[in-house]
């Protein structure tokens, strides 16, 4: 079909030119030999039909594309089972061909992928795990289409930047943690969490990413055989004994990373240095200048423990320890501001109010005469008292005999 789209971005392209002017991305851009080719069309046994992009990552279980679903025009990315295991070719009708010695191994393990994406679509409510839209076998292969997120993955974060803040980290993986114990309780486990498959979204919240990996565990054996060195725990390598364990064991070890900026040394690695010496070349984050509450760090830690039953039983376990310490650093930290004194209300002085203080503060006549005759004293004016006591005296004298007279 014409191509009439950015194999990049799925964008619609409105006029010509060698760029897309949305994401910048190559328009005349072929697949590699092995890839789909970009502008094919699969339609899966629900009758969806979805246009391959560009492949976006690829892996020991698979290659992922950017798609879209024609009918509603949704973005979309479609994983594509090739386990590199099996040594596949691409044919001329697209068809992927394993080596003629693994074919039993190649649908034994397309069986399996297909399981994995009906139990991955039985739990796609949960939000932080990526969601499964549907799955379909073609091409001798079989195909996962899942929501493409628009985030950047942990491990892009550690490119740019050495170290994340241990605090925000772990909060944010603890979401994550409550949706992973789920998925563990719907009988799936990932085997296969790392800083490249988990993705920080523009909202600040972690999805897990990329189940290619992923199988039920119903026995527990192990069908994996390339591993991410560092964050594979020590049953991985073995053919028994995985379960949540396994997981939690790999999610650690991508916070552990994210948080010093180092990948922690591959599980075989430590267990021949502990059982050679006794000593775990496994370091502290503290012992490597970075800034961690203690008690987080040992958390953190116990999710890395060499033995698998020494690790967390659940991730639920893990989870309600973090959450129960950060919530105590939290309030910590509060600041208890004292609430302010209120200031005395002055009472408002009317007309009426000033004129009665003021009468009440105005001195007797007593008080006057008092006052007179002490400055008298005061200013040694006998004299005046003399002449005063005199006229007072004469005064009386005529008031006496104006009243005999009458």
């Amino acid at each position: 079909m014409a191509r009439e789209f950015c194999p990049h971005c799925m964008q619609e392209l409105s006029d010509g030119g060698e760029f897309c002017i949305r994401c910048g991305g190559k328009i005349r851009w072929k697949a590699a030999d092995h890839q789909i080719p970009a502008g094919t069309v699969l339609t899966s046994a629900e009758r969806h039909s979805f246009l391959f992009g560009a492949a976006k990552g690829e892996g020991g279980f698979g290659i992922t594309y950017i798609g879209k679903e024609l009918n509603s025009g949704r973005i979309v990315a479609i994983k594509e089972y090739f386990p590199l295991r099996c040594q596949p070719h691409r044919g001329e009708r697209l068809e992927v061909l394993p080596a003629a010695d693994t074919e039993k191994l190649y649908l034994r393990g397309k069986h399996s992928f297909l399981s994995e994406a009906s139990m991955i679509r039985a739990v796609s409510h949960l939000p932080c795990i990526v969601h499964v839209l549907d799955f379909f076998e073609a091409n001798n292969t079989a195909y996962m289409v899942m929501n493409y997120l628009d985030g950047v993955t942990l491990r892009h974060i550690m490119e740019t930047r050495n170290r994340m803040d241990p605090e925000e980290l772990l909060q944010k993986a603890l979401p994550l943690m409550a949706d992973l114990a789920q998925l563990h309780r719907a009988g799936v486990i990932h085997r296969d969490i790392a800083p490249d498959n988990l993705m920080l979204m523009p909202d600040g919240s972690l999805v897990l990413l990329d189940f290619g990996c992923a199988r039920s565990m119903e026995d527990g054996r192990s069908m994996t055989v390339v591993l991410k060195h560092g964050f594979a725990p020590i049953e991985q390598y073995q053919t028994r004994g995985q379960g949540p364990c396994t997981d939690i064991y790999a999610l650690c070890a991508s916070l552990y990373c994210c948080i010093t900026g180092q990948i922690p040394p591959a599980a075989p690695e430590r267990l021949c240095a502990v059982v050679e010496d006794g000593a775990d070349p496994l370091i502290a984050p503290s012992r490597m200048g970075v800034e961690m509450d203690g008690e987080l760090e040992r958390l953190l830690l116990w999710g890395l423990e060499l033995q698998p039953t020494a690790r967390p039983g659940t991730v639920d376990d893990l989870a309600a320890r973090l959450k129960r310490r950060l919530w105590d650093l939290e309030r910590e930290r509060e600041i208890v501001v004292p609430q302010p004194v209120p200031e005395p209300v002055q009472p408002v002085e009317t007309d009426f109010v000033r004129d009665v203080r003021r009468v009440r503060k105005a001195p007797s006549f007593g008080t006057r005469l008092r006052g007179w005759l002490q400055r008298c004293v005061d200013r040694n004016g006998w004299l005046l008292l003399a002449v005063a006591c005199g006229i007072s005296l004469l005064l009386l004298l005529i008031l006496i005999r104006v009243l005999i007279a009458v």
